[in-house]
């Protein structure tokens, strides 16, 4: 089927289009109040990686350990509390790759469930990008883990994943040594596809939409990056943003199914570093259609970070994190809804103590959603990375009611 064809088949029809979306919280969330409680304090625990489906964390570890732990649905704690249940492979990537690696192990949604991607060097080698390969971990019948090589050849790393539920045909991006993005079906090598629109760089692999065999990624355009959507199949990648501002600089847009506009798709992207603008595509519009409906910023107007949407009882919300100005580096969590008349996101997280806060990812508890984070001590300009500077892995709870 032809790209447009695609784009009008695909996208059911979007309801109140039209409408000036102030965007803000919706109400339950005014139950929350600023809050951060540390969940493990483990300095080598950074940017853990949630299965809402198992309630399990995915992790690696200062000497090259995959491990996988439980989250207890009841209180949103580990199990066990140090994060070391299951290791799924003692020689994987280490928390100091994250220097040459941008992200760690990634769930996967497939036919049998949820398993796991991830950046395994090779055997005996340095861990250098050339020796970097793209691995699985995968649960067999018997309740057992598994793990190899998913292309054993191949200098690949930083593998993102497609999350589309019972997926039989699952797939990731990914990178090569020199930056250039590729993406293909997990299970098949030769789908192996090398997108050729998206400028080489070692981070921000391609992002997929849910529930179509597509993904995005911004690039310049006259000098102003855009966002563009790259169909899979066709190998083909149509323009959607053409106004003012640079898209994505630092991040990777969104798209997801809100049902704010009847299950259409909606694209947030972060602009100038500062705006995260939300599009929404009218019935039966072409790809240059997509219409900006809504925008969000914090009070001071700071840098955003890590972006994430999710749908809780209906309703589409915005985690990431943010700046203090005059300061860049991401200190604050916040929460938005879409569909709300609120002026401002609520600010999850406190001013004090002064800290970086990286990675946030949503947890739906028993009793709630709750965003799951990094902490640092700042040193320098801020690195995220620094491992002594770690304090540990933080939630904050969202004030959102249990899921209904």
């Amino acid at each position: 089927m032809h790209a447009l064809a695609t784009v009008r088949a695909l996208w059911r029809p979007v309801l109140a289009l039209g409408m000036a979306l102030a965007t803000g919280l919706a109400a339950p969330a005014a139950r929350a109040q600023v809050n951060e409680s540390v969940v493990v304090a483990r300095a080598e625990l950074i940017d853990p990686e949630i299965s809402q489906a198992r309630a399990m964390i995915t992790w690696v570890d200062k000497a090259g350990g995959l491990w996988l732990a439980g989250i207890d649905r009841d209180t949103g704690m580990l199990l066990p509390r140090g994060g070391k249940g299951v290791l799924l492979d003692a020689d994987a990537m280490r928390t100091s790759d994250f220097d040459i690696v941008s992200n760690g192990p990634e769930w996967i949604s497939t036919a049998s469930g949820e398993q796991v991607v991830y950046t395994k060097f090779l055997a005996g080698k340095p861990h250098q990008l050339r020796y970097a390969r793209l691995a699985l971990a995968r649960q067999l019948a018997s309740g057992a883990w598994s793990n190899g090589y998913v292309d054993a050849k191949r200098p690949r790393n930083t593998p993102y994943a497609s999350h589309d539920a019972q997926d039989p045909m699952p797939r990731i991006s990914y990178v090569d040594a020199a930056g250039n993005h590729y993406w293909r079906n997990l299970f098949d090598p030769s789908s192996e596809t090398r997108v050729t629109g998206y400028p080489p760089s070692l981070y921000f692999s391609l992002r997929f939409v849910a529930n179509t065999r597509a993904a995005a990624f911004a690039a310049p355009v006259d000098g102003v990056s855009q966002v563009f959507l790259y169909w899979l199949d066709q190998d083909h990648a149509e323009q959607i943003t053409f106004d003012d501002g640079q898209k994505d600089l630092h991040s990777r847009p969104w798209i997801w199914q809100a049902p704010e506009f009847g299950g259409a798709y909606v694209l947030a992207t972060v602009v100038d570093d500062t705006e995260l603008r939300l599009y929404v595509l009218p019935p039966g519009g072409s790809p240059g259609d997509w219409a900006v409906t809504g925008s969000i910023r914090t009070p001071e107007r700071g840098v955003i970070n890590s972006p994430e949407p999710f749908v809780h009882n209906g309703k589409s919300y915005l985690l990431f994190t943010a700046s203090k100005p005059p300061a860049t580096y991401p200190s604050t969590i916040f929460l938005a809804g879409i569909d709300e008349a609120a002026p401002v996101p609520l600010q999850l997280t406190p001013d004090v103590p002064l800290r970086i806060r990286t990675d946030p990812e949503v947890f739906v508890a028993n009793d709630g959603p709750y965003i799951y984070y990094n902490r640092a001590v700042i040193v320098g300009d801020g690195d995220q990375y620094c491992l002594p500077c770690n304090e540990g892995w933080y939630r904050t709870y969202t004030g959102l009611p249990p899921a209904q």
